[in-house]
């Protein structure tokens, strides 16, 4: 085998090596190249590296092997990482030949940060820093995972090119508290929208609401914040999808009672550190210092662990919007809120009360609506 260069700089890189925890930009990315692959090539056949079913030596010895028939192949290599230094070095002898009748995807799972881990890991492949852009058959990208609060805006310009199809901001924003921000999930969701949709018709909130809603169970927890956020229809909602399935009244009321003592802590903290609070706030443009600041009130509140990521930050403070829920309240109502949730539960254990719907919608209604017509007072 002789080593060469292509010339073609439009054709599709012999050799692709992913990295990034962004696993719908890799999907997208590897989808691009086999479609470009079948467009440019006759027959074309696709073969996958289970470790489970083959060695890797058998595998590689099926690249290097010209086709009988012709076809042009595609070889999937998936998590790469956990080769063998061994099945590294066959790898690396491989990837340095143009096979003119085989393209090499290699997919690595654990998102390669750093220039120097990311090195390394390509050097070990034969692939160095200065090397990379003189040699156009191989392709080397790296998809790194957008933060949490840039998801929303992440997905109004990849719905288009992965389903051709838009989404709104506040609907992609809607997709992210119904579904959570994994993008393995949000794919699988947004594969689903895709299939029910009619072509070209946009991922909006009635699309969401009918078909993820009817493949996912709510959670207590998306009780509680629809609770906190005095969204009496959401919480109806939540309840008709909570009596669906395998329903526990004080599980339930432990998770609401837990919620509203984190904003009756959040009450309390910016009494001591109203600065703090201010600065929180204020910080919408800042999403580094705005995380600082919700890690500090959501520790504070016990709703974080001091140890906890600052990411974590914005699902449980930010995005559930707990300040802005404390400032709705006043520590009175709360505190009567907090009766409620007691006598309640201690009825439905006791027997002295039914744990049914219309008992939950009518505590539902109660606490939305406490002190609805007087002022809560600002933190």
């Amino acid at each position: 085998m002789k080593k060469r260069s292509d010339k073609h700089s439009d054709a599709p890189p012999r050799v692709a090596i992913f990295s990034g925890d962004d696993s719908i930009g890799r999907e997208k990315a590897k989808s691009e190249i086999v479609g470009a692959v079948y467009a440019s090539a006759g027959d074309v056949v696709e073969e996958r590296f289970d470790p489970s079913a083959e060695g890797f030596d058998e595998f590689a010895a099926r690249i290097i092997t010209p086709s009988l028939f012709q076809d042009t192949r595609i070889f999937h290599i998936r998590h790469a990482n956990q080769l063998s230094e061994q099945e590294r070095k066959e790898l690396a002898r491989i990837i340095r030949y143009d096979l003119p009748d085989a393209y090499i995807i290699i997919e690595i799972d654990e998102n390669l940060r750093g220039k120097a881990k990311a090195g390394t890991y390509l050097e070990s492949l034969g692939i160095k820093p200065r090397s990379r852009k003189a040699d156009p058959r191989i392709a080397v990208r790296t998809f790194d995972r957008p933060a949490d609060y840039k998801i929303p805006a992440w997905l109004t310009t990849q719905v288009p090119l992965l389903f051709d199809r838009s989404i709104a901001r506040p609907d992609a924003e809607f997709l992210v508290e119904c579904v959570g921000t994994e993008l393995d999930t949000l794919y699988s969701e947004l594969q689903k929208i895709d299939i029910h949709l009619p072509p070209n018709a946009p991922v909006d909130r009635p699309a969401i609401e009918s078909i993820c809603g009817a493949t996912r169970t709510q959670s207590p927890f998306e009780l509680a914040r629809a609770l906190g956020n005095r969204n009496y229809p959401r919480a109806l909602e939540i309840l008709d999808s909570l009596f669906a399935s395998t329903f526990y009244a004080p599980a339930c009321l432990s998770v609401i009672f837990r919620h509203f003592w984190g904003l009756f802590r959040i009450r309390a903290y910016a009494k001591a550190h109203p600065d703090t609070v201010k600065r929180y706030l204020n910080a919408r443009h800042s999403y580094e210092a705005r995380n600082e600041l919700a890690h500090e009130i959501g520790v504070a509140a016990g709703m974080l662990q001091p140890d906890d990521p600052a990411k974590k930050a914005y699902p449980v403070i930010i995005l559930s919007r707990a300040v802005e829920q404390a400032r709705s309240f006043t520590d009175d109502q709360l505190t009567e809120i907090f009766g409620w949730l007691r006598r309640f539960d201690v009825d439905i254990k006791t027997g002295r009360a039914d744990a049914d719907k219309c008992a939950l919608q009518l505590l539902c209604y109660k606490i939305v609506r406490i002190g609805q017509y007087e002022h809560a007072g600002g933190i």
